[in-house]
């Protein structure tokens, strides 16, 4: 027999971050007491479960939860039939696991019952045949929650599609035939017999069935019949448990045999007196090759011939060839071929079981789910059709009434109820009562508190060592070595690998930008887009943005319980073997030390950044990719510089990034991305939705703050015994600050950050600002006018210059003048400047 698997025992494996199950049915307390806490103490904080929705109604009627919402994402899935899958993915960095069974999220089904349950490991990868059946899990559960989570909330749905950012391998598509395969009700797939029949490719010697519900008109028994005619198609029941009509005694050329030491423990004659729950389909073909199908369909018409979107949704894991074979042989079902057939008394005992009584069928109290976020609860209208006076009551977890509420904003498709912050901080339900009526009972979704517990471990790191940099004792090494992994230690082409654009979540953001612009520039003169947008990355990626350009990652909302810095409670610490010195143990740093440790990184991260973009030059990444890793490493330094003069480590008059590191950055970035066919200054550059994406802008805005940082002005009066270094360097800042201004073209994203970036906005910040405007206005005026004046005789190094009918960088400054020629500077160290005819400018 094959050794005995404990499901528990393998969530407690370490090496995952996240999980996801799926389940018909649950006990609700089962999962939070005992595996959620299991998976929390493994160091897997993102964990989503998800079951049918009738059977999610009748357990939040019975045995609630206490911890959804908060600690985990509980979801209820709405099929035509029985959402039936039993599955459980636990996705890490370097490695995953797939579990395909017939357990439900119970203590029977984890410990009790007689289950069969396949464990596939990921092991890394290059692990082809586990990333594909992986990939085709996940495959099913995305279509899965587009088919059949219409009433769930779109905050619930993306904490289940944030399980994959814990696994970069997911994203791998495997293609290749393997021995070991999904069958799922897939939407738009044929139905699991389908599926199956056609693996079947010779005639069939024998064939064997086990479950413990089969369909009344025993479709699928004869099906199996009708179809394959094998030789022999034996059943394997429980006789004390099994529901299947007493007319399958008579079903003609179909063996019923016991199963009583199928899964039984190795010891002689014993038989088992657990409940079976077991499914499977075993085929044998007169070739000798095998297939055994084993998973959560029951023999029955729903689970096996229906179509995904009228009957059951399943899944069954299928071995093939010898791993059938073996498969069968460990587990015990080819010893049901040799089993006795059912006795006169067994079939009397199978008369006696009576199906299950459903009590949900007839509750009037609809579920679902409810968000909470910002100090409103929004429920989906569609859940509140045909109410005439609905009054909302929020009830906390133990079912105390909090507050009640009959005033509401409808805008068609949501409806918004405002709390006090403290009175939703303690909710977990929303009852919703019409004419005195309970009518809709929903789990609240904490949005804010579910997204904490769906950080990577990497983001968890980030988070701390940036909130660090407030205190005495900063993580500087942290917080880069944070930024290291996420912005330079990712694949080629990662960060555009889902940079689509997607809309902004803050409906507000965009009346705050036009506010804080009209402080230094005039609003009525800036060019409008006509939406905000920001392109999609990866999670790690994203949370980085978030925090650093967009201030949505850090949230100040309260845990429900106090937590150490690796998100434990107080019982998970008892148990975890921790350095005792490691933490509350350290002396206060010295402020020098840190000083001098920041400079270092900085220089690193400076170099790293300056890499990229060589590597761009070369031609070994593409710009959209270079400006997002760029954007990560201004806001990092903004990040530090916003220490200066105010961090307790960070004495007045010293800064956490050395000017001589700001000015190799800009030089790098202004001498490698303003020349050449692919260029800043030309919007054809990237493709338009990138280009008009806020994200780009960003980063445009804020390459003008670093020049702001490093001092730089526009200078065209000549000093008094200026000499030729202090003219050159005049020059290319000259130069710099005519790029920049033809580069922000009034774009009012540019500009704000910016304007946010510069920061206080004190009378000198100001003038710079309104420098800016003016070189602005002046440019554009320029490029626009049609009647130019003959050049000047007398034009000096410094001047501005723009050629008559070259499109490419209309605005230059003057280098030099040598006759019927003027040298005009180029921002590239490998040609520093061109020259024209006198005429032509």
């Amino acid at each position: 027999m094959l050794p005995k698997i404990s499901l528990l025992d393998e969530l407690r494996k370490g090496g995952y971050e996240s999980s996801l199950i799926t389940t018909y049915n649950a006990y609700l307390p089962f999962y939070e007491e005992v595996v959620l806490r299991r998976l929390v103490n493994a160091g897997i904080r993102h964990n989503v479960l998800m079951m049918d929705a009738k059977q999610y109604a009748a357990s939040i009627n019975h045995h609630p939860p206490n911890l959804a919402g908060r600690r985990y994402s509980l979801i209820p899935i709405d099929v035509p039939g029985a959402f039936h899958p039993k599955l459980i993915m636990l996705f890490g960095k370097r490695k995953g696991l797939v579990a395909v069974g017939s357990h439900n999220m119970t203590l029977a089904g984890f410990g009790f019952n007689r289950e069969l349950t396949n464990v596939v490991r990921v092991l890394d990868s290059e692990d082809a045949e586990g990333q594909s059946i992986a990939h085709d899990a996940w495959s099913d559960v995305e279509g899965w929650i587009q088919q059949f989570a219409s009433n769930v909330p779109p905050q619930a749905i993306e904490m289940i599609r944030r399980c994959r950012d814990f696994a970069p391998w997911l994203t791998k598509t495997q293609s290749g035939q393997y021995d070991t395969r999904l069958l799922s009700s897939r939407p738009g797939s044929p139905s699991l017999w389908q599926q199956f029949s056609k693996l079947v490719t010779t005639d069939v010697e024998a064939a064997l069935v086990t479950g413990a519900f089969f369909d009344q008109k025993l479709e699928f028994l004869q099906r199996i019949r009708d179809d394959l005619n094998p030789k022999r198609l034996v059943v394997g029941v429980d006789p004390d448990s099994v529901q299947i009509p007493s007319v399958a005694r008579g079903l003609k050329d179909v063996e019923f045999c016991r199963a009583d030491r199928l899964g039984a423990e190795d010891k002689d004659n014993e038989v088992s007196g657990r409940y079976f729950h077991a499914k499977a389909l075993l085929v044998r073909q007169s070739d000798g090759h095998t297939l055994l199908a084993s998973g959560s369909a029951n023999p029955s018409r729903p689970a096996w011939l229906a179509m995904p979107g009228s009957g059951n949704v399943e899944m069954m894991l299928v071995r093939q060839g010898a791993a059938a074979l073996d498969a069968a042989s460990e587990t015990g079902l080819s010893e049901l071929f040799n089993s006795p057939l059912l006795a006169d008394i067994d079939w009397s005992k199978i008369t006696e079981n009576q199906p299950q009584a459903e009590d949900w069928s007839r509750s009037e109290t609809r579920t679902g789910l409810a968000v909470a976020e910002d100090g409103l609860v929004r429920i989906q209208r569609s859940l509140l059709a045909r109410l005439e006076s609905p009054e909302f009551v929020l009830i906390a977890s133990k079912g105390q009434e909090i507050s009640r509420t009959r005033v509401f904003e409808d805008d068609g498709q949501l409806i918004k109820i405002e709390f006090s912050p403290n009175e939703l901080a303690k909710g977990t339900w929303i009852s919703c009562f019409d004419n005195g009526n309970l009518t809709l009972k929903l789990l609240l979704h904490h949005t804010h508190e579910v997204e904490e517990q769906a950080r990577t471990g990497i983001q968890r790191q980030f988070k701390d060592a940036l909130l660090s940099l407030n205190t005495d004792s900063p993580d500087i090494s942290l917080l880069i070595k944070c930024i290291d992994k996420i912005v330079f230690s990712q694949e080629q082409g990662h960060i555009n690998q889902a940079m689509r654009v997607s809309k902004q979540r803050n409906d507000g953001q965009e009346e705050e930008a036009k506010d804080l612009i009209s402080l230094a520039i005039d609003v009525d003169q800036i060019k409008k887009r006509t939406s905000k947008k920001r392109l999609e990355h990866t999670s790690d990626f994203a949370y980085l943005l978030n925090t650093l350009i967009y201030h949505l990652g850090i949230k100040d909302a309260e845990p429900m319980e106090e937590l150490d810095r690796y998100g434990r409670n107080e019982e998970e610490q008892r148990e975890a073997d921790d350095d005792e010195d490691s933490e509350n143990q350290r002396p206060a740093p010295d402020p020098d030390e840190l000083l001098k440790l920041c400079h270092s990184k900085v220089r690193t991260l400076v170099n790293r950044m300056n890499a990229q973009i060589d590597a761009y030059k070369k031609g070994q990444q593409d710009l959209a990719s270079l400006l997002m890793r760029l954007l990560a490493v201004l806001a990092t330094l903004r990040e530090l510089r916003n220490c200066d003069g105010r961090a307790v480590w960070v004495d007045r008059g010293r800064t956490t990034v050395p000017v001589e590191e700001r000015l190799r950055l800009l030089e790098g970035i202004m001498f490698s991305l303003f020349e050449g066919n692919v260029s800043l200054l030309k919007e054809n550059s990237l493709d338009d939705e990138t280009e008009s994406s806020d994200d780009i802008a960003r980063v445009k805005g804020l390459i003008v703050w670093l020049a702001w940082d490093c001092g730089l002005t526009l200078d065209l009066k000549k000093p008094f015994m200026e000499s030729s270094r202090q003219l050159e360097e005049r020059l290319r800042n000259n130069a710099i600050i005519l790029a920049l201004a033809q580069m922000i073209s009034r774009d009012e994203i540019i500009i704000d950050e910016a304007r946010k970036s510069i920061g206080s906005l004190t009378t000198s910040e100001m003038d710079w600002l309104n420098e800016m405007q003016w070189v602005i206005s002046r440019s554009e005026e320029l490029i626009t006018r049609t009647d130019f004046p003959e050049p000047s005789v007398e034009e000096e190094p410094g001047g501005i210059a723009i050629h008559k009918t070259k499109e490419d960088w209309q605005l230059r400054i003057v280098e030099s003048r040598g006759g019927q020629y003027v040298s005009l500077l180029r921002l590239d160290h490998d040609k520093p400047s061109v020259s024209f005819l006198r005429d032509h400018l």
